[in-house]
């Protein structure tokens, strides 16, 4: 069976248990209630299906198909009909259930998946309280099911203020539903806790007391202060509650088994029958409901399946707390080992153990409102690489990101998604970081969630015009910039030119900074290759000299002073034989087709849109010189300058700003003042005019200086920040 396919199957595992609150709600709608049958039976058949293919000892289900034919043969003795096979495979699917998920390959899901579960059911009973709707007693089972898994996310949780709601939702259910048996598993799941936990509270309590009894008397204080002042503590005699619903089972025990022990000894051996005990009307615990139904024989036949299903599967902690409590109150209740809302639950916690068995990986949340999409496959891709970078070794890690979005209305609609999503993901989920790109819009729904917690780190990774404005509304985020600086634990910046900016303008200190270039350079992608291939494959004449712009058409991205450079260049009747070709899009595409028009240097220049990579390595490899003109403040590196130097090709680059780091005036390039385009022109003429052996100098350099950004030199530096020990 395709992959997709088995994972949809696990979905509906795991969804089943929500259809059964809405049948007892629908109890009379055939509708509801086929489709349920229905969805069950294809789940009930597929694991079968998946246990004879996968499972490697297949005596048991000769062992147990004998059994069967046995049954089956009494049951046509007997003339009970396919009610009676039917309760059969019910009362097994059980344990063949857990054997499923013990076997199958979980590589995805995990305690969060059921405490996200959890919140579910705990919000569902809510809501059905507040419209009336009385919560049935398989209703009050599971929330007996989901009691020690929310604790113990609880427990391990870094946020307090998760922890705060967490208490208060329990606290509120709790009371709300007013259960003896709920109260009596919630302190038996704190006495668990505790012996579990008593010598780490030992260790806390000698460093922290203080805290430890403020922490105490906070909680006993709001438990106190929620109760209304009417309400009756009669409630809370669990003991006494107990004792009557104790009596209540013992008496349908004796009825049933005054009926057994009248019965004939093939009876005795082989059972009642699910008809008979059903008609008796009784509420027997659910483990006796077994016996008496299937009888000595078939009883023994399930305690050795059950046996041997427990033997083969590893339950750990807190999932062999939760199934030992449940199959202890199934001694006291009738609904739960023979009710299909549980045996998927109890089968969930063997899957999800495998997974907590492995050695966790450090778990990051990644966030950024720029991230590739099929529309804009080049708008943040840094960021989709950084992605890759970790998920290849082996991080777990969540992504809320945000394409590119246009229009005012939409753009704010996907920012309040934006932050809602990255705020809900960072409160419920124990994250060891939060990697967050370009701050000041994409922390905003983190920071709570970070600065209320213990153990999550902050990673910022500056891009540009977060750290540095280049216009007015920039200028107005910058102090959000600033706060969240403050709470960070590392910040990343590409270059060491916005690394001297944090120190200085941030007072950010130097040990919190960590220099990435944004991702580097994939050196074994650009590279040098033959420049008459390349100008072919380009679509170039071999007969033209071509000086090349790769950038955003943006304002400060320094089109302007090229075109007026290269003016320059045609009244000094220099541009005989020489074209420029301009390669990118961006607001201000229109004032760039004015100065071209305005100073007639169409002829001169080849315009061409955004190019993908291989594209540009042929381009890079076709030009006598890369023209990197930029003055914009917030240039934090220049990737695109790396590239052609990637690639041998001479760089006529800014001596300021990001580029700064890397070009190195007549050492691997030519650099100038971006705003002097006179300058500009005239280097444009020194290259032109330089020897091959000179420029043949610079260019190895190039590479040389590119290799030291390459992807696989500089992603240890991205891996040593998340390979940092969590304090």
């Amino acid at each position: 069976m395709p992959k997709k396919m088995e994972q949809l199957f696990i979905i509906f595992y795991l969804l089943i248990p929500f259809t059964y609150f809405f049948s007892e709600i629908y109890s009379n709608n055939i509708i509801i209630n086929s489709l349920i049958l229905f969805w069950e039976s294809i789940t009930f058949i597929y694991t079968l299906i998946y246990l004879l293919k996968k499972f490697s000892s297949k005596k048991i289900f000769l062992f147990y198909g004998f059994y069967f034919i046995i049954y089956l043969l009494y049951i046509i003795n007997r003339h009970l009909g396919i009610y009676e096979i039917l309760n059969l495979l019910h009362i097994f699917y059980l344990p063949f259930l857990i054997l499923f998920f013990s076997i199958y390959p979980n590589k995805k899901y995990t305690k969060k998946t059921l405490f996200n579960l959890a919140l579910g059911y705990f919000f569902l009973n809510l809501v059905f309280i507040i419209i009336h709707i009385v919560p049935s007693t398989s209703f009050q089972n599971t929330l007996i099911f989901f009691l020690p898994i929310v604790l113990s996310y609880l427990q391990d949780c870094n946020n307090y203020l998760l922890k705060i709601l967490l208490l208060i939702l329990l606290i509120t259910t709790s009371l709300l539903f007013n259960s003896g048996i709920l109260y009596l598993s919630l302190l038996i799941t704190f006495i668990y806790f505790l012996i579990v936990n008593y010598k780490k509270m030992q260790k806390s309590f000698k460093r922290n007391n203080i805290k430890v009894l403020l922490t105490i008397l906070v909680l006993l204080f709001a438990i106190v202060a929620y109760l209304p002042n009417n309400y009756n503590f009669s409630n809370f005699n669990i003991i006494k509650n107990l004792n009557v619903y104790v009596d209540n089972k013992v008496m349908a025990l004796k009825n049933i088994n005054n009926v057994y022990q009248k019965s004939n000894a093939k009876e005795k051996i082989l059972g009642l029958g699910q008809e008979k005990v059903s008609n008796l009307n009784t509420k027997a615990p659910d483990i006796f409901t077994i016996f008496y139904t299937l009888g000595i024989l078939g009883f023994l036949f399930y305690l050795i399946l059950v046996i041997y299903v427990l033997q083969k599967t590893k339950l750990k902690g807190i999932y062999k707390f939760i199934f030992i409590m449940i199959m202890c109150w199934s001694y006291f209740t009738s609904d739960i080992l023979l009710n299909n809302y549980l045996y998927y639950l109890l089968a969930w916690l063997f899957l999800v153990n495998q997974k907590d068995l492995r050695n966790p990986n450090k778990n990051i949340l990644l966030v950024s409102n720029m991230y590739p999409s099929k529309q804009n496959p080049h708008y943040g891709v840094f960021v989709k690489n950084c992605y890759d970078l970790l998920k290849e070794n082996d991080f777990s890690i969540d992504l809320v990101v945000m394409p590119k979005t246009t229009g005012k209305l939409k753009k704010l609609i996907a920012y309040i998604k934006f932050c809602g999503s990255s705020f809900i993901k960072s409160l419920l989920n124990n994250y060891d970081y939060i990697y967050v790109h370009f701050i000041s819009h994409s922390t905003i729904g983190v920071y709570l969630p970070v600065i209320t917690s213990k153990n999550t780190q902050l990673i910022l990774n500056i891009h540009g015009n977060d750290l540095v404005a280049d216009t007015k509304i920039d200028q107005m985020y910058l102090p959000l910039s600033k706060l969240f600086l403050k709470g960070a634990d590392i910040v990343i910046v590409p270059s060491n030119y916005f690394a001297r900016i944090l120190m200085h303008d941030f007072k950010v200190s130097k040990n919190k900074i960590v220099v990435y270039p944004s991702g580097g350079v994939n050196i074994a992608k650009f590279k040098k290759i033959s420049k008459k291939t390349a100008l072919k494959n380009a679509k170039l004449k071999d007969d033209v000299k071509y000086f090349g712009f790769v950038s955003r058409i943006e304002k400060d991205k320094g089109y302007d002073i090229l075109i007026m450079a290269i003016n320059e260049l045609k009244k000094a009747k220099k541009l005989e034989k020489i074209k420029f070709l301009l390669i990118g899009d961006g607001s201000d595409l229109p004032i760039l087709n004015d100065l071209i028009a305005k100073y007639k240097l169409n002829k001169y220049i080849i315009r061409r849109s955004f190019v993908t990579q291989d594209e540009l390595v042929n381009i890079y490899n076709a030009l006598e010189a890369l023209i990197y003109p930029t003055r914009r403040k917030s240039e934090s590196l220049g990737l695109t300058g790396l590239e052609a130097m990637a690639c041998e090709t001479l760089v006529i680059g800014s001596n300021k700003y990001g580029p700064s780091d890397y070009l190195v005036d007549k050492e691997n390039s030519i650099t100038f003042d971006p705003q002097n385009y006179k300058e500009l022109a005239e280097k444009i003429m020194e290259v032109l005019e330089m020897k091959s052996k000179d420029k043949q100098k610079l260019t190895k350099n190039a590479r040389l200086k590119s290799e030291e950004y390459s992807i696989e030199k500089t992603k240890k530096i991205i891996l040593k920040v998340f390979n940092r020990k969590v304090d």
